[in-house]
């Protein structure tokens, strides 16, 4: 599949009464349809929603970044947790009861830590996936 469409996406963004907007140079493979703009418009954003939170969880509390492992297989199977304990924190994160309250992945890991960590414990050992909120 090759690209279908090269174009000039232009947004434009409003912060404290400033008009700001930048101009983004695509190439892709999505058909050009009557609605392209707004699709392309909606794929990045949803993009770089997923890719921001994502990442900034990585990043910011599971400091990625400074990661010492040079090893590939080690830097895999480091990567492959740090990926499942982020993926764990999203689902504890998203609990009806939790939603309002904003929460990070460091907060999932506070909660897993307390009482020595028998909430991780009872999470690898259960069947049931919800174990993190036995009392």
């Amino acid at each position: 599949m090759g690209a279908a469409q090269i174009g000039l996406l232009k947004t434009q963004t409003e912060s404290k009464g400033k008009k700001g907007g930048k101009n983004w140079a695509v190439i892709t493979s999505v058909r050009a349809t009557r609605d392209s703009a707004a699709e392309l418009l909606k794929c990045r954003r949803e993009y770089w929603g997923i890719e921001g939170q994502f990442h900034q969880r990585l990043d910011a509390t599971l400091d990625e970044d400074r990661s010492r492992l040079r090893k590939p297989k080690g830097m895999l199977v480091l990567g492959m947790f740090r990926r499942l304990a982020v993926s764990f924190a999203s689902v504890w994160m998203s609990c009806p009861k939790r939603r309002k309250q904003k929460l990070s992945t460091k907060d999932f890991q506070r909660h897993l830590a307390a009482e020595r960590s028998r909430c991780a414990f009872s999470l690898v050992t259960s069947v049931c996936p919800e174990a993190w909120n036995a009392k």
